[in-house]
C-alpha cells in the first residue's frame, strides 16, 4: 500500500511531499520532503524528514500536505495534527522520528 500527499506553493517553485510505502511488516516507512519544484534540477529533494518506521493504521483522507497562509512553511498533517514541518525561509525542519505520538511543538503561523 502507498499513501501520497502534495502540495505546491503558489510561486510553483517549492513542494511538500508525503510519502507511506507499506511493502510488508518490516519494510512500511513514511518521509516528508521538500521538494525543489521548478528550474533545472526540479524534482530534486531538498530536505527530508523520517516521520515513521513501521506499519501505520492511515489512509490518504488522513493525511494532509498544505503551506501555512505566508507560504512560508509547509506541513504535513496526519488525523489533523501538524506532525512534521519544513520551513523555506530559514531552512528548519521540524518534527519526525516518531513511534505513536506526536510532538505538539512544532511552530505554525
Amino acid at each position: 500500500m502507498e499513501i501520497f500527499d502534495s502540495a505546491i506553493r503558489t510561486k510553483g517553485d517549492l513542494a511538500g511531499v508525503f510519502e507511506y510505502e507499506d511493502t510488508g511488516p518490516q519494510e512500511a516507512i513514511a518521509h516528508f520532503y521538500l521538494f525543489r519544484a521548478e528550474g533545472e534540477t526540479a524534482g530534486s529533494i531538498l530536505d527530508v524528514i523520517h516521520v515513521r518506521s513501521g506499519q501505520w493504521a492511515i489512509t490518504e483522507a488522513d493525511v494532509a500536505v498544505r503551506w501555512d497562509s505566508a507560504e512560508q512553511r509547509v506541513g504535513l498533517f496526519v488525523f489533523r495534527a501538524l506532525v512534521a514541518a519544513f520551513d523555506a525561509t530559514t531552512g528548519a525542519k521540524y518534527g519526525g522520528g516518531y513511534g505513536k505520538d506526536f510532538n505538539d511543538e512544532i511552530p505554525w503561523f
